[in-house]
């Protein structure tokens, strides 16, 4: 079908536009995350039922997906769109009882979890959600000394991405507790889940030679500089080796960023803060990767990305032929 068609196709309730720019489909999937997780098919229990039963604990079905389960990926590389930008207020989940719901779906699912904290991370899964109590129970650590780590964190950040959903909160200490006769953790439910079920924005890499870069000021009115790592009409990946960035609360704006992309100049831009990762280096230190949406986008700032995205996947699409 040719760029300038303006067909759609309706399946199962999935709309699929083109993109009249790049030639890449765009995808929505329906927001509500109750309604859509029953359109699924995902079984939904009482409070304080439990399934009982030989391989139906949470343990069980965990060891089971250990080796069955997709591998957890909270990357993408160009040529995928790009959910960041919607993960602001609309994939907010507040309500305790929609957050229990989420919490829920990754026990039921024995989803994997990577929980991160100061100095550290470890790969977990949910064991129990209580609703009532507003808390939910997760996995021990393989290592004492991630234990030890998460134990003594102030926060620690959640990702899990199941089926292609990301998914990820925020929370304080966590408490020593058992589950089953073994050890675990329990901490209390965030204030806000993010559910980002929703990839509209294509995603470029942005150059690695002469890196485009973001400065501004931290909440604190600390001033930065963080390297552009990609860029789509809906925000800006960006990797840091600063660790102040690990103390940023999800979901904080910084007003008055100044992007500096080469040729076609500076933007100012809003930015929000719509998640975080960790990554060790082989050096010992770690390096910071941030996803950030756009807060108002103005017109003609749009207008300048598109072009550059258009430009930057024309160039990388020259170089894979060549």
């Amino acid at each position: 079908m040719g760029e300038g068609s303006r067909t759609e196709w309706n399946v199962t309730g999935l709309t699929f536009a083109p993109n009249i720019s790049l030639g890449y489909p765009k995808l929505w999937v329906q927001t509500a995350a109750i309604q859509s997780d029953l359109n699924t098919g995902v079984t939904f229990f009482p409070v304080n039922a439990r399934v009982t039963g030989p391989g139906t604990g949470p343990r069980a079905r965990a060891r089971k997906n250990m080796h069955t389960g997709k591998p957890m990926d909270t990357t993408e590389t160009n040529g995928q769109t790009d959910g960041s930008s919607e993960t602001g207020n609309d994939f907010g989940r507040r309500n305790p009882l929609e957050i229990g719901v989420q919490l829920r779906n990754l026990v039921n699912r024995g989803d994997f979890l990577t929980a991160q904290y100061k100095g550290g991370q470890l790969v977990t899964r949910i064991l129990d959600v209580d609703v009532r109590e507003r808390t939910f129970t997760f996995d021990w650590g393989a290592l004492a000394e991630q234990n030890r780590g998460l134990i003594a964190a102030p926060r620690c950040v959640f990702h899990a991405q199941p089926e292609g959903v990301r998914v990820e909160f925020v929370t304080g200490t966590p408490r020593e507790t058992t589950f089953e006769g073994r050890p675990a953790f329990e901490a209390d439910f965030p204030d806000v889940l993010f559910y980002v079920q929703r990839r509209e924005f294509f995603r470029v890499d942005a150059p690695v030679l002469n890196p485009y870069l973001c400065t501004g000021q931290l909440p604190d009115g600390e001033g930065f500089r963080f390297e552009v790592h990609d860029l789509s009409l809906g925000g800006v990946g960006m990797r840091t080796t600063d660790v102040r960035v690990v103390d940023l609360p999800m979901g904080c704006v910084l007003d008055d960023c100044e992007l500096s992309l080469g040729a076609p100049g500076k933007l100012a831009v809003d930015l929000q803060l719509v998640s975080f990762r960790a990554i060790d280096l082989p050096n010992g230190t770690q390096r910071y990767q941030l996803g950030m949406r756009f807060v108002a986008l103005p017109g003609n700032a749009e207008n300048t990305l598109q072009r550059l995205i258009t430009q930057l996947e024309m160039k990388r699409r020259s170089l894979v032929r060549t």
